[in-house]
């Protein structure tokens, strides 16, 4: 069985403890939760990746053809606290089109260009 590899052309990490702001150039994206924040408000942050359509459609069409395939998203940590054996990742699509921006978590200011919370 032939493996195929597609990266993304963008990604960005939202964080709801701070909406307004746009890491969309971080080294690293997040998926997170935390209730170590003030008040005990939990403070999650998720993640935005876009793969190329017309790659996708590539190997789909020429590569694969009409044989029976299998698909994977690939996430590694860089980090781990507080995950157990039975942690998943759920992927959903996103519903529109969205700009990467240019930002980090540690920007000063905070950048606020791009896709955010």
């Amino acid at each position: 069985m032939a493996v195929y590899k597609i990266f993304p052309e963008k990604d960005a990490t939202l964080y709801s403890e701070y909406p307004n702001m746009n890491s969309g150039i971080d080294e690293i994206i997040e998926a997170t939760t935390s209730t170590e924040t003030d008040g005990g408000e939990p403070a999650v942050s998720r993640f935005l990746i876009k793969f190329s359509q017309s790659e996708i459609e590539d190997v789909l069409t020429n590569k694969i053809g009409t044989s029976s395939f299998q698909s994977n998203l690939k996430t590694y940590i860089a980090d781990v606290t507080g995950l157990n054996s039975t942690t998943t990742l759920e992927v959903y699509p996103t519903s529109g089109s969205w700009n990467m921006g240019t930002g980090k978590y540690s920007s000063e200011p905070q950048t606020q260009n791009g896709v955010c919370w």
